[in-house]
């Protein structure tokens, strides 16, 4: 008697595996390098002068290649559109500088509904979407966060002096690590990959293998999101470089050693065919070969770059015979959107109203089966455009791009209408048959006439979509000071609001004493007595420096690598202003002791918005600069409303 019950216990395991199988949630992994693109991996750039990228190549041979694949110019707006699935103006993001890489405060992350839905979620490399509450990491769905500050290891934000090599210092939810050969490397790295010392992308790697190791162990799903700084510039030469190849080209070649390891971690762990891998080849354009333009601009090479997906549970290569190539349009704000569709993820409970998804699923143009296609992207408009000022301009190298399809459903058309400037007349091309956009279809009067009706669509869809991503366009993102989550902020002079020009966004431009001024908007948490320390030079080198004095220690200067010791300032007093709308809080001047770091204030401020603009004058009363550093805290005691 008992081996039929056996049997039949045995049968109906076998029976519920698959259901098993299906019920383990697919973990998913983003890798996102820094202004890279076509030309800077061997797929697709087979010169000799190329970087050798084996690793990716293999994993853009097994993967789905989406062919069209748009991001927005530049840093921040692409990921914050990757992030949130909306419009970077819509959200708040259209600079890498100026506060307008900050994310509106109720903007809704592809981590947090990743988190909404039972997984872990964590961020390793970079983030460029503010370091100060309400904007970090943690308070944008991420659990776990190994990262570097601001835009790039030169860029003000970070600590004074970073670089890729050690010695160096990245942050461990929130707290700073020095970067050593230990915590850059797991045993057994150099002999598999040589990579012999620590290096920044080695040490994100490192960490993000030992994170996704212990949620395996754990049971627990994850969404690992790895943005390499890798090659933004400036570029150091990681100890494994290949003899007589650039710094740059060592630099990308690092990152795919660091590929090869976490695709072979999830090969050796079991995960492989269950993770779903997306590799965006790139977070913003750059100039390439096969494509015409460059980073901050609206032809085809400055918001096009490569991106696969691979995940062979679902269908989405795994193989190089099952790999294939998806030649529709289709931008990275479908990503969040496609994971909810394709793992059947629900969305969070609490999403504004406003904050209504751009993007689509992309389920039908992955999915292998024919009747799943969708005749709907044959009618999409995607519109993407470079804004880099405090404030947005209409039609500023705006670009406007559909595919027309054929009677079978073929892609017939791929249109680009675009503007150089907002002033700049529009400009056609068909990149299907003009991939390098050498023929501007409205440069000769005589047959431009023909297109009237294509233009015609594109301009009214872009109507459409100014008003609505303009909509907000005045307000500020503003850091919250006094607030339990973070009491203290320094207030950075590369966030300044500026009417022209740019703020000292590197430490190069700090060192060389640039002369700017602008406004931090900020919000104050509650009403309180507030500190504020006005400094030239940070407090993490105040013992090497003081507010009129150059650099004890000489910096490598940005992309030229060269020395300085920096340029004194005469400094002999400081003001500063805080005040909203037409009423002024405070307009305080003092002197300066040339000795000291800088000047103090002490100042009573209610709760809510405000505005804080600093200055720092010669003997004679002129203006040099604003304060670069602005560490501001609030005092133990309470003022009244």
């Amino acid at each position: 008697m008992r081996k039929p019950l056996l049997l039949t216990l045995s049968l109906l395991v076998l029976a519920m595996m698959p259901m098993c199988i299906l019920a383990q949630k697919t973990n998913v992994i983003i890798i996102m390098p820094d202004d890279l693109s076509y030309s800077d991996y061997s797929y697709y750039n087979q010169s000799e002068s190329s970087p050798q990228t084996p690793h990716i190549d293999q994993l853009v041979g097994e993967s789905v290649r989406l062919n069209d694949f748009h991001v927005a110019p530049t840093c921040s707006p692409s990921r914050s559109q990757l992030m949130t699935g909306r419009d970077d103006n819509e959200v708040g993001v259209w600079h890498t500088v100026m506060g307008r890489y900050f994310m509106n405060k109720d903007e809704v992350t592809m981590a947090d509904v990743f988190k909404a839905n039972g997984y872990r979620t964590a961020l390793f490399g970079k983030w460029h979407l503010g370091e100060s509450y309400p904007f970090r990491p943690k308070d944008r769905g991420f659990e776990r966060v190994d990262m570097i500050q601001g835009g790039g290891i030169e860029q003000q934000p970070a600590p004074w002096g970073i670089r890729n090599t050690a010695p160096s210092i990245v942050f461990n939810d929130d707290k700073p690590v020095m970067l050593t050969d230990e915590n850059a490397n797991l045993p057994g790295a150099a002999k598999h990959f040589g990579i012999p010392e620590a290096f920044t992308s080695n040490y994100f790697t490192t960490q993000a293998i030992d994170y996704m190791q212990a949620k395996q162990k754990d049971k627990e799903p994850f969404f690992v999101y790895l943005p390499y700084n890798d090659a933004h510039e400036p570029n150091d030469t990681p100890p494994d470089a290949r003899k007589g190849v650039s710094p740059h080209v060592a630099t990308i070649e690092n990152m795919d050693k660091n590929v090869g390891r976490i695709m072979k971690f999830l090969d050796d762990s079991g995960m492989a065919s269950n993770t779903m891998v997306v590799f965006i080849l790139g977070d913003n354009g750059i100039a390439n070969f096969r494509l015409r333009g460059d980073k901050a601009t609206s032809y085809e090479a400055g918001h096009r770059v490569p991106c696969v997906v691979r995940w062979a549970d679902g269908g989405y290569g795994g193989t190089k015979a099952t790999s294939r190539d998806i030649e529709g349009m289709i931008t990275e704000m479908d990503l969040l959107p496609t994971f909810m569709d394709v793992l059947n993820l629900h969305d969070v409970t609490n999403r504004p109203a406003r904050a209504v998804l751009a993007g689509r699923s992309v389920k039908m143009l992955l999915d292998t089966k024919t009747k799943n296609k969708d005749v709907a992207f044959g009618t999409r408009v995607l519109i993407v455009d470079n804004q880099r000022l405090d404030n947005l301009v209409k039609y500023k190298e705006a670009c406007i791009m559909k595919d027309e399809l054929d009677a079978a459903g073929s892609i017939k058309h791929k249109w680009r209408l675009m503007r150089t400037s907002a002033t700049a007349p529009w400009e056609l091309y068909d990149i299907k048959a003009d991939l390098q956009q050498k023929k501007d279809l409205l440069a000769n009067t005589a047959t431009s006439g023909q297109y009237s009706t294509i233009i015609k669509l594109l301009q009214n869809a872009y109507e459409k979509w100014w008003t609505k991503v303009s909509a907000n366009a005045s307000d500020y993102a503003r850091p919250i000071i006094g607030s339990p989550e973070e009491p203290s902020i320094c207030l950075f002079g590369h966030d300044w609001h500026m009417d022209a020009g740019l703020p000292p966004w590197n430490q190069t431009l700090i060192a060389g004493g640039l002369k700017a001024n602008g406004f931090n908007a900020v919000t104050f948490a509650k009403a309180n007595d507030y500190t504020f320390d006005l400094r030239r030079w940070p407090s993490d080198i105040a013992n090497e420096t003081t507010v009129t004095s150059g650099l004890q220690n000489p910096l490598r200067t940005t992309i030229s690598n060269a020395l300085t010791y920096g340029k004194p300032l005469p400094i002999r007093s400081a003001r500063i202003r805080v005040w909203n709308g037409n009423k002024t809080y405070s307009d305080e001047r003092k002197d300066v002791v040339p000795e000291s770091d800088g000047a103090v204030f002490t100042i009573k401020l209610p709760a809510g918005p405000a505005m804080v603009q600093t200055w720092f004058y010669d003997a004679e009363g002129q203006e040099l600069c604003g304060a670069y550093y602005n560490y501001v805290s609030p005092k133990n005691t309470t003022a009244k409303p």
